[in-house]
């Protein structure tokens, strides 16, 4: 049986183009870019797996970094955004 999914935020740093492209294709395949280098993905336990075994084989561990962060309700609930966003993501715009 599998879990339901959980939204992640996955962010990352690679450090050469051809690798750049084959890591963005692989994570924009399974969310939604939020930000040049940070997706947000609704995963549930086997496909985040799945994900982390194939970025893992991607990148180069001494250069390049992969970061997978939970985004539970109470994240989102806290989110602000400030400037333009396509993404499903953004929060009402705040005054700073």
């Amino acid at each position: 049986m599998t879990t339901p999914p959980t939204p992640w935020l996955i962010a990352y740093d690679i450090a050469d183009p051809k690798r750049l492209r084959r890591v963005e294709r692989a994570v924009s395949a399974v969310g939604v870019r939020v930000h040049n280098s940070l997706f947000l993905c609704d995963l549930d336990e086997e496909e985040l797996l799945d994900l982390q075994r194939r970025l893992a084989r991607l990148i180069d561990i001494r250069a390049d970094a992969v970061q997978y962060t939970p985004w539970c309700a109470k994240d989102q609930a806290a989110s602000r955004h400030l400037g333009t966003s396509a993404s499903p993501v953004a929060a009402a715009a705040w005054i700073v």
